[in-house]
């Protein structure tokens, strides 16, 4: 995502804004040069492992569509439980992708010196999560059936489970994917870290390995590992809209960080208005469906909309 800075200079509002945390400026402390104080306890700041959190943003579409086709609540309630699943039973992920240089050498033949002249980041990342499968094989046969319907087992025919053939959907890439937000907190659970909004998210497997076993093993948990193929998104507008995600969904507070408050570190409750956006219960429904907003500005009704055409501060 681009920035939306004036003019064609980045000032770099994509990693520092006012909805994560900014590093404090400790230059007037001598640190670890010469004789440690440590009665100037205030210059270290160090970072504290905090939290972290899973919201779906939406799921894919023939699913939903499969649900409201059914004449009884079956799938319905499947994707309800596996979202809420994702979402309240979230432990953490691994996966993400780092940045990284690429060098090009330069030598006179002795001597060598690489220098940077490419930085990358992987876009497709395959990112896993921990969760402790349920009784009755939720996550397992929620994942068959997703996958199954993405392609026929015998044929690698894309079916949707009857969607296409009876028309009621065509076949498209963005009929299959997951897009959910993950965000990480300092330990106060109030102020944002980082935020990532992993897009394109497909499932890569499903995993029948839980029902390999024997009688010593009768009675013990089984943790299954969820894959999702993803595109992992930063910037300035994922982290506007993480901050609004935590505020709404956990904590009833809205952290920022910004010169157009009376502090320098406010936080307000989301009763009131808040750097434009108006926040109320009755506009956002962020467990299982794409999130709503109401801009004062664009009236806008997506996550997108709200947070690609918003005004900057």
């Amino acid at each position: 995502m681009a920035n939306k800075d004036s003019g064609s200079i980045s000032t770099g509002k994509g990693i520092f804004n006012a909805y994560t945390i900014k590093p404090k400026s400790l230059t007037q402390y001598t640190a670890f040069r010469g004789v440690t104080d440590f009665t100037q306890i205030g210059q270290f700041q160090q970072y504290e492992k905090g939290f972290q959190f899973l919201q779906v943003i939406n799921r894919p579409k023939f699913l939903s569509m499969l649900a409201k086709k059914a004449t009884t609540d079956t799938i319905k309630n499947m994707n309800i439980s596996f979202e809420h699943m994702l979402e309240y039973e979230f432990r953490g992920l691994d996966g993400l992708p780092d940045i990284q240089a690429d060098t090009l050498e330069l030598t006179d033949g002795i001597n060598t010196q690489r220098m940077v002249s490419k930085v990358t980041q992987e876009t497709s990342a395959t990112i896993s999560m921990q969760y402790f499968e349920r009784s009755g094989g939720l996550i397992e046969k929620y994942s068959e059936y997703y996958l199954t319907g993405l392609h026929d087992l015998k044929t690698q025919a894309k079916t949707y489970h009857g969607l296409i053939q009876s028309g009621d959907l065509s076949p498209s890439y963005a009929n299959e994917v997951w897009t959910m937000m993950y965000y990480v907190t300092d330990s106060t659970m109030l102020r944002l870290e980082r935020a990532v909004l992993l897009a394109n998210c497909q499932l890569t497997k499903a995993d029948f390995s839980q029902y390999n076993g024997n009688r010593d093993a009768i009675g013990q948990n089984v943790e299954y590992t969820l894959e999702f193929n993803c595109m992992p998104i930063t910037g300035y507008y994922v982290d506007r809209a993480a901050n609004y995600l935590l505020g709404h969904d956990i904590t009833g507070y809205h952290y920022l960080n910004s010169s157009k408050n009376s502090a320098a570190n406010k936080i307000a409750k989301m009763s009131k208005t808040a750097d434009n956006l108006t926040f109320s219960a009755s506009s956002v429904d962020y467990k299982y469906k794409v999130l709503k907003s109401e801009h004062s500005n664009t009236g806008a009704t997506d996550l997108k909309t709200a947070y690609t055409n918003a005004s900057d501060m």
